[in-house]
């Protein structure tokens, strides 16, 4: 059985929670190679969004009375907050997984997660947070005016450590210039706060079960109310899991996406209280194209499948570190009294493509240096903690 079960009486819902248990037990948590392209294409939507959505907010200031050109400029530059959700989604989904999985096996598996998610976390993570420092040294030495003298104020070394154990937001800033950092502060606290909440409900003994929930409720003291929302996403990709056949078809649940993402950038969901449910429709539709695919068992094979892949591999790199310089770059357009753009023109258009391609390649360049050497990290962590990791073991 996948998760221990809870004895008669802990909990007046035992039996309500003991059925969900054999429901986990049963589930099936293969990936199939639809699926798999599927995350792939969703992770390299998301992250490209992201990136040309910060390109926007620093070339671009779009006015009234828009030509189609500039309208669907307006329309693809400032879809960034949603991306965020589509990976928060394709997280909960694939950290779900080994979660529950991890928690089923007790001690030395959940050991192994931690160890699996910090260092899939810091490899990544330490390295942007030192380039960005020496990025950020030479834009406020670019820098003229005010308008980046924020940069200078959250450079501290406390920030520094904030921002390494996911307290940016919380209770310090993002480090430096380097903005995105602030949901890498929800993604520790979802790896951390899931799975302590599986032990609450399913851990051996009601002592690890009593520790657990004390954890997850000090978790959720300590956190912004912006990450429970967030996180409420994120447990969306979870319940991915759940479903054993799909809920829409295919073709279906992609419209719903590229509706969703169409029809965000409208005023009239802002002004009237309604753009927090578009994101969850958005994240919705993401649920929806992963539960299509799930089922599908064709093998995926040719030239799109490998390009999704290669974008997909590197979006963690891609979203940590090419805030840092686009900003830098920002800086210098400034001195010499840069006016942002106020429509896509050709001359618009060449500039935000190879500034695009720019981040690109130095994102990978650093991906190459870090991200790509995860799995020889990780092992070597494991080898330092074997003798930690010998007492999580069962007698």
């Amino acid at each position: 059985m996948l998760l221990k079960p809870l004895s008669e009486g802990n909990l007046i819902w035992s039996a309500e929670i003991r059925s969900l248990e054999r429901r986990l037990s049963g589930m099936d948590f293969s990936i199939s190679p639809s699926l798999s392209n599927a995350l792939d294409i969703l992770r390299s939507l998301a992250a490209f969004l992201v990136v040309v959505n910060h390109i926007g907010e620093s070339l671009f200031l779009f006015h009234d009375h828009l030509d189609p050109l500039s309208l669907f400029a307006f329309q693809l530059l400032y879809l960034g907050h949603h991306s965020v959700m589509i990976l928060f989604v394709v997280s909960g989904f694939l950290i779900g997984r080994a979660a529950i999985q991890a928690a089923g096996k007790g001690g030395v598996k959940m050991f192994d997660y931690a160890i699996d998610r910090s260092t899939r976390i810091y490899v990544v993570l330490l390295p942007a947070l030192v380039i960005g420092f020496f990025s950020d040294w030479a834009l406020i030495n670019v820098a003229t005016g005010t308008d980046f003298d924020y940069v200078r104020e959250r450079m501290g070394f406390l920030i520094f450590l904030g921002n390494i154990v996911g307290l940016q937001t919380i209770y310090v800033p993002t480090f430096g210039s380097n903005g995105p950092l602030w949901s890498l502060a929800c993604e520790l606290w979802y790896y951390f706060m899931f799975p302590v909440f599986l032990v609450a409900l399913f851990g051996a003994g009601l002592r690890n079960r009593l520790l657990a929930l004390a954890g997850l409720v000090a978790s959720v003291l300590i956190v912004s109310d912006d990450l429970l929302r967030y996180g409420a996403i994120w447990c969306l990709g979870v319940l991915c899991w759940l479903p054993r056949w799909p809920v829409l078809p295919k073709w279906l649940s992609w419209s719903l996406l590229i509706a969703a993402l169409a029809s965000a950038n409208n005023d009239f969901l802002w002004l009237n209280g309604w753009g927090f449910a578009h994101i969850v429709a958005t994240a919705f539709s993401v649920a929806l194209i992963i539960s299509s695919h799930r089922s599908d068992r064709a093998p995926k094979t040719g030239l799109r499948f490998k390009v999704s892949n290669f974008f997909a591999k590197f979006t963690y790199s891609l979203y940590l570190y090419h805030y840092p310089p686009l900003m830098l770059f920002t800086a210098w357009l400034l001195r010499d009294n840069f006016v942002p753009y106020g429509h896509m023109g050709a001359q618009e258009g060449v500039l935000t493509i190879g500034l695009l391609v720019f981040l690109y390649v130095y994102s990978y360049g650093w991906f190459w240096a870090t991200e790509r050497n995860y799995h020889r990290f990780r092992d070597y962590v494991k080898q330092k903690a074997a003798p930690l990791r010998a007492m999580f073991a069962p007698a």
